[in-house]
């Protein structure tokens, strides 16, 4: 078995030539045509594993590949010549997959036509191969562009791969992705979104090192393919998903601040910050419009009709119009400042300096911390999470008199727990019933927090909105929208209480 550490961006094919303009190296170019095979119920897909039948210059080869094994864009290869265009059983015989195939027919799900440019480039001790990937995925009727750059490691140091992509990021845009060419294909194929597919499995004997790496990835990866779907279809939820997928990330680095203290990890949990941030208002826009807005406008229109309905209804339809005008403007212009986010530069540098700290950061070498990367991955996570159980019970006990401000930063405690429940969950398998519990009430806690913190910012908000267009019959639909905040604070406070119980009731799953 090979191991190789590779980076994958998407490119726009215009930007092809000012790529290769920065890469010097002997040139190959080929044409890679490729078929993907799978059991009927997809079992080499569920199992993480992609197995292609390639034909090109060099002949025709079997090719299987694997999730990760070991770094964060390690995976396991088998590679074999074939002389047929079906899967050779008795080498696959050999792999891994084997139990996974278990006798079962392959047929094809997908295929590939791609011309792949390679570079061989040599820079600082280190040999990197660049692969230029330009073609289509076809499965049945349907296609979807290849347009792609892969940079390979074959020797040296890591840090050097990064540094390449940072070089080659400063000339065109590129824009890291962890989806292959065999999951976009799947997705084509079954009509699926195109993104992670799951969570990071974590085996209870792992270590802290390789756990921070493997969820570092996991979280990357949501982070990049939530991207993707907000640069192809703003909405609402896909907002909500980069949102919390920025935050997620943010939480673990947290979560492992013993081994992501260093000032590049720093700088990451900076930009994720950043990104949120930038999706903040078009966030609190959109659950405004959803949750007061737009059900206040179902209310008015669901009324009873009448020949004369009256100046004040009239008035009220009036204002509410004249709301939702500066609503919708508003929108735009943070769905603006989100778009901006997701298509900058920063983002992209951001999603390269996550990578790189994953793979190649001081905390992977240092001797000094070689006893806590090599702790085992339970105990760390049993220390974290009673640390973080710890501090809200301890902070909600009077959640009654918190004021909002301080409530605010319960629900962000409640929020990282969750996180990190969800993270680390699966070392800890002997007790899963306590774990679904656990994980629950912390979701419950969390909830109820959220709504009084939207209550708390809602009459900001609509303020806010209604001066920008300067309307008085906005003001005033503001206003009505508004009314009533202390009464429904004391209901929301009551179930917040209730939330707070049952957590600290929740049994300990570690």
């Amino acid at each position: 078995m090979d191991h190789e550490i590779e980076l994958k961006f998407l490119i726009a094919p215009e930007s092809s030539n000012a790529i290769l303009a920065r890469l010097e190296g002997r040139e190959a170019v080929r044409q890679l045509d490729a078929t993907y095979f799978d059991t009927v119920d997809h079992a080499l897909r569920k199992a993480g594993f992609g197995l292609r039948i390639r034909d090109g210059e060099n002949g025709r080869k079997q090719t299987l590949k694997s999730a990760s094994s070991g770094g964060v864009f390690a995976r396991g290869e088998w590679e074999n010549a074939v002389a047929g265009p079906e899967p050779d059983r008795e080498l696959l015989a050999k792999t891994p997959a084997a139990q996974v195939i278990n006798g079962d027919a392959l047929a094809p799900v997908f295929a590939t036509n791609v011309r792949r440019v390679t570079r061989l480039v040599e820079r600082d001790g280190a040999t990197i191969e660049a692969a230029l990937d330009q073609g289509e995925l076809l499965a049945d009727d349907r296609r979807a562009a290849v347009s792609e750059l892969e940079l390979e490691l074959k020797a040296g140091a890591p840090r050097v791969l990064f540094d390449l992509a940072r070089d080659l990021a400063a000339h065109a845009p590129l824009r890291l992705s962890l989806v292959s060419k065999a999951e976009r294909g799947y997705a084509l194929a079954l009509g699926e979104p195109e993104g992670p597919r799951a969570e990071a499995s974590l085996k209870p004997d792992a270590t802290t090192g390789e756990a921070l790496q493997a969820l570092g990835r996991a979280a990357l990866d949501r982070l990049c393919a939530a991207a993707e779907a907000l640069r192809a279809r703003p909405g609402p939820e896909r907002v909500h998903r980069l949102r919390v997928a920025a935050r997620r990330f943010r939480a673990l680095l947290s979560t492992f601040k013993a081994l992501a203290g260093d000032p590049a990890a720093l700088h990451v949990k900076a930009e994720l910050k950043w990104l949120a941030d930038a999706l903040g208002a078009a966030r609190g826009l959109d659950v405004f419009i959803a949750d007061v807005w737009r059900p206040a406008v179902e209310r008015q229109t669901a009324q009873e009709p009448s020949e004369d309905p009256g100046e004040a209804v009239q008035d009220e339809a009036r204002a509410l119009a004249a709301f939702g005008k500066a609503l919708l403007a508003a929108q735009t212009e943070a769905y603006a400042k989100a778009d901006s986010a997701v298509d900058s530069a920063r983002f992209r540098a951001l999603a390269i300096d996550a990578a790189a700290w994953l793979e190649a950061g001081a905390w992977t070498t240092d001797a000094r911390l070689k006893k806590r990367r090599e702790k085992p991955a339970a105990a760390f996570a049993a220390k974290a999470l009673d640390k973080r159980r710890r501090r809200i019970r301890k902070d909600g006990r009077d959640l009654i008199s918190l004021s909002p401000e301080d409530r605010h930063h319960l629900r962000i405690r409640g929020k990282k727990l969750r996180y990190a429940v969800e993270d680390l969950g699966g070392l800890f398998p002997d007790h899963p019933k306590r774990l679904a519990g656990f994980v629950e009430a912390t979701k419950d806690l969390q909830d109820a927090l959220g709504l009084l913190n939207d209550l708390a910012g809602r009459e900001a908000l609509a303020r806010e909105v209604a001066l920008s267009c300067e309307d008085p019959e906005a003001a005033f639909a503001a206003g009505r929208l508004t009314a009533g905040g202390a009464e429904h604070e004391a209901e929301l406070l009551a179930d917040a209480q209730g939330a707070y119980v049952s957590f600290v009731e929740a049994k300990r799953f570690w």
